[in-house]
């Protein structure tokens, strides 16, 4: 199929409150149409004008099909949301030859063509109209084609706009090891069209990652819902992110709207996908296949939504099983990123994001001080495992700046968390003082004995002991 697709113009295509006949959009129809298609673009409020054109387009053209189509853009200065709008547009007809009509449309729009010919490695041609004065033949505007060259890039470009002067984010540190990982998540804010699985042990920063791939695409002006799916039945999880009708269910004593409904035109954040019920999946495969929602009780909604998920199981393995449905699977992972957990990005990431939360802290909590930790409290983060990632560390320094007006210490930390933290600690000095106190208590603290169970000198077991001693060590 051979696809003619163009923005209307509103300065050129029409005159007063008819139609303009010498308009780039008629003329086009008028001296050199011969596509199967024409993809008419407009704004959302531009529609009256829009209708205008196809209806004038088709009763001087009758043989030529015209389809008009709404874009929500607010801002038409703004080139992430036109450029992430059109691309979408333009991989729908992906396996079609599409001739992008270049000069209809404000600059923005043009450089968005521009951009999208040259990275999406499709089928496209761009087209413009010369005026008859600059035209070999006078009677008719000549049809020329923009030569461009492909930039090897493919499915999409990527951009970015910063505002300048705008505050650094207090609440995230991205450091060098996850790099990377946000680099990618650049490119994927910039495709509007494709869901994201996010991959992660607990407390890694799924959620803000999530955040970020929304506030750094076209959707960003839109709202960012987000929905832990764990821990609810069906109805409930249904309701929440569908919504449902007064009467509809025992306890419905007033209709709801639902976070997809909500989050119209922005992004919708799925956590624990991988918790859901076969039914629940089910549902979510109708979303992303037909676009629309069904509230309970109610009718079915077309609904304009990004999905970002995020679990820390093994999706894959859960669809080998039998547990989680492949199509599903398949649909919510068209990209996927993983975040490592703090154990594996290492002691320099650990010791930065310490700063970093010591400093953060102080100012959220508006402490006149920063806090210090001992030596001892050091070795301890230094050691410790931190199963709970990246934000059991945060609530540590916040319990910190709690409890403790200058000087924190091991001393100063929970009952439960030293419990739990004892066996969770890798370093060697905490596995050896657990060693030694293990035959210790099987020799019932004869210490000769212990020491040939050892293989250590009695002096050597005593300097030992002494040194914990002296330096509070502790098992964690």
């Amino acid at each position: 199929m051979k696809i003619l697709i163009s923005w209307i113009a509103l300065t050129n295509d029409f005159a007063e409150n008819s139609v303009n006949t010498i308009g780039p959009n008629y003329f086009f129809h008028k001296f050199h149409y011969n596509h199967d298609k024409h993809i008419l673009l407009y704004t959302s409020n531009t529609e009256t004008k829009a209708i205008y054109l196809q209806n004038k387009l088709s009763v001087d053209f009758p043989a030529h099909l015209i389809e008009t189509r709404a874009v929500n853009i607010s801002d038409i200065s703004d080139l992430m949301v036109v450029k992430s709008k059109v691309e979408s547009i333009l991989l729908e007809y992906a396996d079609n030859e599409i001739d992008i009509f270049f000069s209809p449309g404000a600059s923005m729009m043009q450089l968005s063509w521009y951009i999208c010919h040259n990275s999406l490695g499709l089928k496209t041609n761009l087209v413009q109209l010369l005026r008859k004065e600059h035209s070999k033949s006078k009677d008719k505007p000549d049809l020329v084609q923009i030569e461009s060259s492909f930039s090897g890039i493919p499915r999409t470009a990527i951009l970015k706009q910063t505002i300048i002067g705008k505050p650094k984010n207090l609440d995230f540190l991205i450091t060098e090891s996850i790099k990377p990982i946000y680099e990618n998540a650049d490119k994927i804010a910039q495709t509007d069209n494709v869901t994201v699985l996010i991959t992660g042990e607990t407390g890694t920063g799924k959620e803000h990652l999530a955040k970020y791939i929304h506030e750094n695409s076209a959707r960003k002006q839109k709202p960012f819902e987000a929905v832990n799916c764990a821990g609810f039945s069906d109805e409930l999880l249904e309701s929440r992110l569908f919504g449902h009708k007064k009467g509809s269910f025992t306890g419905a004593l007033n209709s709801e709207i639902g976070i997809f409904k909500k989050a119209d035109g922005g992004t919708v954040f799925l956590d624990e996908i991988g918790d859901i019920t076969p039914y629940m999946q089910q549902s979510l495969l109708r979303v992303l296949q037909e676009k629309e929602i069904r509230p309970i009780g109610g009718d079915t909604v077309k609904i304009d939504v990004r999905i970002i998920s995020a679990t820390n199981k093994n999706l894959l393995a859960s669809v080998t099983e039998g547990k989680f449905r492949s199509d599903l699977f398949y649909r919510l992972a068209v990209t996927d990123l993983h975040l490592p957990s703090l154990q594996e990005r290492g002691s320099a990431d650990k010791n930065l994001l310490l700063n970093f939360f010591i400093t953060q802290k102080k100012i959220k909590l508006k402490k006149n001080n920063e806090i210090i930790l001992s030596e001892n409290l050091k070795k301890f983060i230094n050691t410790y495992t931190f199963p709970g990632n990246i934000r059991e560390l945060e609530n540590l320094i916040e319990r910190l700046y709690v409890f403790c007006d200058r000087n924190a210490d091991i001393t100063n930390l929970s009952a439960a968390f030293m419990k739990q933290a004892e066996s969770k600690n890798l370093s060697l000095d905490v596995a050896e003082r657990k060693h030694i106190e293990f035959v210790l208590e099987k020799t019932d603290n004869n210490k000769s004995e212990a020491a040939k169970i050892l293989g250590i000198a009695l002096n050597t077991l005593k300097s030992k002991l002494k040194n914990y001693e002296d330096e509070n060590f502790m098992i964690f």
